[in-house]
């Protein structure tokens, strides 16, 4: 498999075999990370694919770290202000140091809930630099990737900064509010969905998958922040206001610790993915076989949970097949039993899909505007609940691509709509 995603990356990345000169930097101390004691060049998978690893002795004194922002499973991610470019960018620090304490790392200090090493930091080096110049995705800075000498060591990216917060803590923000949490409106939730769908087309025509959508892997910049101001204390709340009604939000798809190269005969091992409700039902019967449409499947479960009165996700379980078990009771088992490639996997997760009737509850819970009165709830439009059931669609070869939900009637007359879908001419659907 490892040599297959090589493979698959030297072919996204078409200037493979030149490795990028680095300009020499100051050697000062960053806080929390000791330096190497000289340059590394071990990460000689970045020299096949035309990138460069800089040592990580090359960031001290250069970033300041101003805040967290958010823990993943490989690692944390941290605001810093870059005194080179005069910036604010965001820092993930992959640990090379496995799990320890309560947060995966030592003492206080929240690394990440899994070993991470070289392999792991070329895999999401790669596919940011695959995704360079694109709308809607995290973007690698230059000379962005940083890693010790000692594969037991910690790595580091340096991607510019999208925003402080993600969309799980948005809605969170939003239940809190009072009155029992406003809800998002209709329009609010297509134009967010109109950049998340943007930004997924945007990692499919860098040719890759990214395998783990979900709320919290979706960055918001609400527009409050200054970026070429360094971050003080004094620098607080006094231009939210005023800056927020001039900017609309910006929605960022981050972490590609998980995304893999597409390949045309795909046999994706399922060790490179966690169990997650977010998860297409083809991921949790087990199948090693499946495309883009997985992550289509991620962005109708972020839509759900945005129309969702009280913000809640749609699906739950603990396992694979307890949360297969969930989808099944909401959009009903026709579209999963009419898929080809269910045949062709265990004996158990057929038996899952038998069991239940094929008929979908989904409109149920998301009313059209009579029904919405009667049981006084959000209503949703037709046009947006073709979106949602075309997205949740339970057999991958039907599902929407992120292009071919782009050109649904639901987003017709939205702002920039023309020239995103003519930025993707030429995509299949």
């Amino acid at each position: 498999m490892a040599a297959a995603a090589d493979s698959g990356y030297r072919r996204l990345l078409p200037c493979a075999g030149a490795a990028t000169e680095e300009p020499e930097e100051e050697e000062q101390q960053l806080p929390n990370v000791s330096p190497s004691s000289r340059p590394t060049c071990k990460a000689r998978l970045f020299e096949l694919y035309g990138m460069n690893v800089v040592g990580v002795e090359s960031m001290t004194g250069r970033f300041e770290l101003t805040g967290l922002t958010g823990v993943g499973v490989f690692g944390a991610v941290y605001k810093a202000w870059d005194n080179c470019c005069g910036t604010v960018v965001a820092v993930k620090r992959l640990s090379g140091r496995g799990r320890r304490g309560r947060h995966g790392g030592g003492g206080d200090e929240p690394y990440s809930l899994v070993h991470t090493g070289v392999r792991d930091l070329a895999r999401e080096a790669m596919s940011l630099y695959a995704c360079r110049g694109k709308r809607g995705v995290a973007h690698l800075r230059p000379n962005g990737a940083y890693a010790e000498v000692s594969g037991s060591c910690d790595s580091f990216l340096v991607m510019d900064y999208a925003g402080g917060f993600n969309l799980k803590d948005l809605m969170k923000r939003r239940r809190k509010e009072p009155g029992g949490g406003r809800p998002f409106s209709e329009n609010e939730v297509r134009r967010i969905m109109r950049r998340l769908l943007v930004g997924v087309n945007a990692i499919v025509e860098a040719g890759l998958l990214h395998r783990d959508i979900r709320p919290e892997n979706v960055v918001v910049d609400d527009g409050t922040e200054d970026l070429k101001q360094k971050p003080t204390a004094a620098a607080t709340t006094g231009k939210k206001k005023a800056q927020s009604k001039k900017r609309k939000m910006k929605y960022t798809i981050c972490d590609l610790g998980m995304s893999v190269p597409a390949v045309d005969s795909p046999g994706y091992s399922p060790d490179g993915v966690l169990t997650s409700i977010y998860n297409a039902p083809e991921i949790l019967l087990g199948s090693r076989q499946y495309d883009s449409r997985v992550d289509t499947w991620g962005l109708g479960c972020i839509m759900a949970e945005l129309l969702d009165g009280p913000g809640e996700p749609l699906f739950d379980g603990e396992t694979n097949l307890a949360i297969m078990g969930s989808v099944l009771r909401v959009i009903g088992a026709e579209g999963v039993k009419s898929w080809p490639g269910l045949k062709r996997l265990a004996d158990e997760p057929q038996a899952l899909v038998r069991g239940f009737r094929d008929s979908s509850r989904l409109r149920e819970k998301f009313p059209g505007a009579r029904e919405a009165r009667v049981a006084r709830r959000p209503a949703l439009s037709q046009a947006g609940f073709d979106v949602l059931s075309g997205l949740l669609e339970g057999n991958p070869e039907k599902r929407l691509t992120a292009i071919a939900a782009l050109h649904m009637p639901w987003f017709e007359g939205s702002g920039g709509l023309r020239r995103v879908i003519g930025s993707c001419a030429g995509t299949s659907f």
